[in-house]
């Protein structure tokens, strides 16, 4: 597919270059995570998947928070305890 950008003119065309390229490989690792997902329809991402479900479905236990239950303390250093 082909993209058309209108870039300003007053960028450096180092810059630009940069930016292209940066764009590019994220849209390529995009297409390579795409094609695992595919590729792997019925292996591991399956798999992960039916263990997601399962644990979605089990009952919560302990209804705190996250950070009450690992003793976070709201400091105004974002610290544990009071130390």
């Amino acid at each position: 597919m082909q993209i058309t950008i209108n870039i300003p003119d007053n960028l450096p065309p180092t810059a630009i270059q940069q930016q292209v390229t940066e764009f590019e490989e994220k849209l390529k690792e995009q297409a390579r995570q795409v094609a695992t997902m595919a590729i792997d329809k019925n292996g591991k991402y399956q798999a992960i998947m039916q263990i997601a479900r399962k644990c979605s479905s089990l009952p919560t236990l302990d209804h705190r928070t996250a950070d009450d239950i690992l003793g976070y303390v709201k400091s105004e250093m974002g610290l544990w305890g009071d130390e």
